[in-house]
């Protein structure tokens, strides 16, 4: 039983053995302090997520950088459109698609990720350290192959073998 509340003690015992319940107190966790250490230079983790694909990814089309992100065209439309004016990103002709844009980091957008990036590195540090450095490797090793990067199926159903792609 976890203390909820000083006077009612909730009964979480079925949902501490349930993995996506705890990766969702763990993503909160994380999320929290983002936000805290982070985010007070006004980004998302999802946004430092999608600058540093963007940054490493020179001239990404916005299709591309939806399906990599795992996000509708439209949201990430929107999305782009707030970093734009933010002088984060910027949108240009794709030179092999006139009907798409190529994505680059603006020069003031480059600096304010690697100030991001520092910001990140402390975060990182600070929310693994009740871990040893071999528990995060595994950790991060484990995270990687259930979310499939390591060659399994990311989408559970695909494991069962019905071979539906879910992926937007």
């Amino acid at each position: 039983m976890n203390k909820n509340t000083a006077d009612q003690a909730v009964d979480f015992s079925t949902l501490d053995g349930l993995i996506g319940f705890q990766i969702r107190q763990a993503q909160l966790q994380v999320f929290n302090h983002f936000r805290k250490s982070v985010g007070m230079a006004g980004i998302t983790p999802g946004q430092a997520g999608i600058l540093i694909l963007i940054r490493n990814n020179p001239a990404i089309s916005q299709a591309a950088l939806a399906r990599a992100f795992g996000v509708e065209r439209a949201t990430l439309g929107q999305i782009i459109t707030e970093m734009e004016a933010k002088s984060w990103v910027e949108r240009h002709p794709s030179r092999s698609d006139r009907r798409s844009y190529a994505l680059s980091l603006s020069p003031s957008g480059r600096s304010f990720l690697e100030e991001v990036l520092d910001r990140i590195t402390v975060h990182e540090q600070e929310v693994t350290a009740h871990l040893s450095k071999t528990e995060r490797r595994e950790f991060l090793r484990l995270l990687l192959k259930f979310s499939g990067v390591d060659g399994t199926p990311k989408i559970l159903d695909e494991a069962r073998g019905n071979g539906q792609d879910r992926s937007p």
